[in-house]
């Protein structure tokens, strides 16, 4: 285990990676209350960033989405990220239901639990400040698709 604060040290020998969050980064909530997770299919698709996440997919690096959304969602997750992100999907972490936790907390737990050990992180694409921060102070470079100060 890992405690607050540890800095990221990727391994050499770990398959290359990036993370990417959903929410405000590939999906933006256009339609629907961000917190109304049973109408996430109605998402818009970002363009921009989900051709950045197609480009480093194509050069090599798997995609594991690391999301602040509940794991009720889980199943129409996929399909949206099916349909409009149109990558394989190497891992999709999500908080579980009834974690009302702030996202940078959930996320570096998911991060230390599934992530720090199994992948080589080039990169992560975020856009919530407090995550992206959190990101930062570890050691990992972020693209910071939008201004997420909330």
């Amino acid at each position: 285990m890992h405690s607050v604060g540890d800095r990221y040290a990727p391994r050499a020998d770990a398959p290359a990676a990036i993370i990417v969050d959903i929410d405000g980064t590939v999906a933006l909530a256009t339609r629907r209350n961000v917190f109304d997770e049973a109408r996430v299919e109605l998402d818009e698709p970002n363009p921009a960033v989900i051709a950045t996440v197609r480009a480093l997919q194509a050069a090599g690096h798997a995609v594991v989405f690391c999301s602040g959304r509940t794991d009720g969602c889980r199943q129409t997750t996929l399909r949206w990220l099916q349909d409009h992100v149109g990558v394989p999907v190497a891992a999709l972490h999500m908080r579980t239901q009834g974690d009302s936790r702030k996202d940078s907390i959930i996320k570096r737990e998911i991060f230390d639990a599934h992530i720090r050990d199994q992948w080589r992180v080039v990169c992560v694409l975020d856009d919530r400040n407090q995550v992206v921060r959190m990101w930062r102070d570890m050691g990992l470079t972020v693209l910071q698709v939008a201004d997420g100060d909330f």
